[in-house]
């Protein structure tokens, strides 16, 4: 679809767009100008129009010559100088439009599949074009017509916050979004991948100057988060976890498909830097689509919002059919999650018992049944995870509010197998009987390539020994129940869902350990004990298996190095290239603005004990009188840790993590979101205040405990 056509299709959509007309170089060889032409004002832009400048394929933009600001005096001269550009003017034409004083200047890459990302100047966009100014760079939501209408008396859309420079640009980027949705819908076929649109805007009025088909797939860019991965996983997680999560990530994404069938198909994983990432722009844009506010899903999964879409009940009621579909697995979610870990654990006994012949006669065959298992175990526990912490999150969040949050909690199996922990430190509960419950827990336990407590040797068990008799943590403040009320009975089911979903990941970790037991023993009987399955990903390790390549050929494989979990949360493209959301103006100091957020109350004095990664040889704290740690994220993963301080900070988390309920439950003062701008380091005395979230550092005089 050529410039031309794009521009007639805006003008028969009504659509804003500077007037134009087109010109065919037989009618200017001929003199005879196009009647439209007496119409417009000068100055006028000569735009190429090339039938093969923008196919699917290959675009041939910035080829061609283009003049801006022409005089009636000099079109003449513009339009020869742009058919002159063409490998052929023959059959050709060329666009004349009226230039657009305009405030900003800018283009939008609308792809089909990945975020709509705006880029924009001050002035006119040649400086865009040429390079001469450095453009601000902003994600665009995808709304709807409705929200052109009710942006007039409901401000629903804040992507500057505070910065008022750009404020005028808000009413023109909104319909900027509402009239792409249009030309995308237009041009189905003629853009497969998207389109990339430069307009303008002057007086808070947008123009749409040119729309043409995007083909450079890999420019696609999707923007992902660590989120809970970052305190569920390791720094570097296994090669096989990684994976086998990326296989699951258009399983996880159906979650959301089947809510709203209407919701395109995206991956809910991708891999980037050897590491896998949440795709938040997925989540993003189902929350948009639905009405609900941006800050929902970051808030659940703990990340940053750069989209600052507030609440559009308008756009709910729309969608009031996805609304029923969730209601009614919400209220079916505790039940169907009792019923899969009983249906797991009995179908997962099954096959393991079916495989012992299997491994002997095909191991590769037996292997990929294995992995099945343990993608069908991952893909239920995350979809479980997603329906409990999506129907408790709002009415938890409410609790928590209103300072009612502690005083209704209960004792969830997260918080049970804390409290067997310190009993086995204190000597009242022997390894054995913990081992017992509790063996198919461990450090980063939702890595299937990390060690159990099973799995630990005498060695390890004496780096987890602090001593008989280790003193157990005083409640900073009294236990506090809620006495039967209806408030209590309202609350009850949320804090049932959120004591379900503590229990599920319990289980699902033990069915991680059956399967881990299971993948160890066969592969180190045949490939010695020191083989750790874990480090290889699934492909190689079949091809092991089915003999095609030997244990030597696989050692040498060289897999990419992993980056970690920094930053936080990104704009990747499909080359791997990345981009931190400091640079879009709707996400620069988007971590400064948080604030800390207090998971349970208490006041504490006592010195830092940082920690980067929870493992063997830092499980000691130091020899302080009042220990506070402090951490990157949290998990339950972090409970020889949690036994042996007086309170707990850390950089990532939700009053929903696994870990904050734990603590929450066990009544150690916490705060999690602590800002990064805030430098702590190991032996610093502070003050925290886990109601409040407020964390100072003290001088020397204020240092007595």
């Amino acid at each position: 679809m050529s410039k031309l056509s794009q521009l007639e299709t805006l003008r028969r959509l009504g659509l804003p767009t500077a007037a134009f007309c087109g010109l065919s170089y037989a009618d200017f060889r001929a003199g005879q100008w196009p009647r439209e032409l007496r119409k417009m004002r000068f100055p006028v832009a000569v735009r190429s129009s090339y039938g093969e400048e923008d196919g699917q394929e290959k675009a041939h933009a910035g080829e061609f010559e283009t003049r801006l600001f022409v005089g009636q005096e000099e079109l003449e001269e513009a339009v020869a100088m742009v058919f002159a550009s063409y490998p052929s003017p023959d059959d050709q034409m060329v666009i004349i439009q009226e230039m657009v004083d305009s405030d900003y200047s800018g283009v939008l890459f609308a792809y089909r599949e990945g975020v709509w990302k705006v880029e924009f100047v001050e002035g006119q966009g040649e400086q865009l074009v040429s390079g001469q100014v450095a453009p601000q760079s902003l994600l665009l939501p995808r709304f709807v017509p409705a929200d052109r209408w009710w942006a007039s008396r409901l401000r629903r859309w804040r992507p500057f916050g505070a910065d008022r420079r750009y404020q005028s640009l808000v009413g023109p980027l909104l319909q900027l979004s509402i009239v792409t949705g249009q030309l995308l819908a237009e041009a189905e076929t003629g853009a497969p991948l998207g389109l990339d649109i430069e307009f303008a805007v002057a007086r808070r009025q947008l123009y749409v100057l040119q729309a043409r088909p995007i083909t450079t797939p890999n420019e696609a860019e999707e923007l992902l988060t660590s989120a809970n991965h970052k305190e569920i996983l390791p720094p570097r997680p296994s090669q096989m976890m990684t994976a086998v999560i990326q296989s699951c990530s258009a399983h996880l994404f159906a979650y959301y498909q089947r809510l709203d069938p209407s919701l395109p198909t995206r991956n809910f994983i991708e891999v980037s830097a050897g590491m896998p990432w949440i795709n938040l722009s997925a989540l993003l844009d189902a929350m948009v689509s639905w009405g609900l506010p941006s800050s929902l899903v970051c808030e659940s999964v703990g990340a940053e919002d750069v989209y600052r879409v507030k609440l559009r009940p308008y756009r709910s009621l729309r969608k009031w059919t996805v609304f029923v579909r969730l209601l009614k697995e919400q209220l079916s979610v505790v039940g169907r999650t009792h019923r899969w870990v009983r249906a797991a654990q009995k179908s997962l006994l099954y096959e393991i018992s079916e495989r012992r012949l299997m491994w002997r006669n095909n191991p590769e065959l037996a292997f990929n049944n294995w992995l099945t298992n343990l993608q069908l175990v991952y893909v239920d526990l995350v979809s479980h995870m997603q329906a409990l912490t999506g129907a408790m999150s709002g009415p938890i969040k409410v609790l928590a509010r209103m300072g009612r949050l502690p005083r209704v909690s209960g004792k969830s199996e997260s918080t049970r197998y804390l409290e067997a922990f310190r009993a086995m430190q204190a000597g009242t509960l022997s390894r054995s009987d913990f081992l017992k419950s509790y063996g198919h827990r461990g450090f980063y336990e939702s890595d299937i390539g990390q060690k159990r407590f099973s799995e630990y040797s005498e060695k390890d068990w004496d780096q987890l020994s602090f001593g008989e008799g280790l003193e157990v943590v005083e409640e900073s403040i009294p236990a506090q129940t809620e006495r039967p009320s209806l408030f209590t009975w309202i609350a009850r089911p949320f804090i049932r869902m959120m004591l379900t979903r503590e229990w599920l990941r319990h289980h699902a970790m033990r069915y991680f350990a059956m399967l881990r037991e299971e993948i160890q023993e066969q592969t180190r009987s045949r490939f010695g004990e020191s083989f750790d399955f874990a480090r290889y990903r699934p492909e190689d390790l079949t091809r092991l298996l089915e003999g095609s390549i030997d244990l030597a050929e696989l050692e040498g494989i060289a897999y990419g190095p992993q980056a970690g979990w920094e930053p936080d949360t990104f704009l990747r493209n499909r080359d791997d290239r990345r981009l931190p959301i400091s640079h879009l103006v709707n996400g620069a100091g988007v971590d400064e603005e948080g604030t800390a957020l207090g998971i349970y109350p208490g006041q504490v004095r006592g010195q830092i004990w940082r920690v980067q990664q929870a493992d063997l040889q830092a499980v000691r704290k130091p020899d302080f009188p009042r220990t506070i740690l402090l951490t990157e994220s949290l998990d339950p993963g972090w409970v020889p840790y949690f036994v042996q301080v007086d309170g707990v900070l850390s950089h990532v988390g939700g009053i929903l993590s696994h870990g904050s309920i734990m603590l929450r439950e066990s009544r150690i003062p916490a705060i999690t979101r602590v800002p990064r701008t805030l430098d702590l380091q190991t032996g610093d005395w502070v003050e925290m205040d886990g109601r409040t979230g407020q964390i100072r550092k003290l001088d020397p005089a204020e240092r007595e405990i």
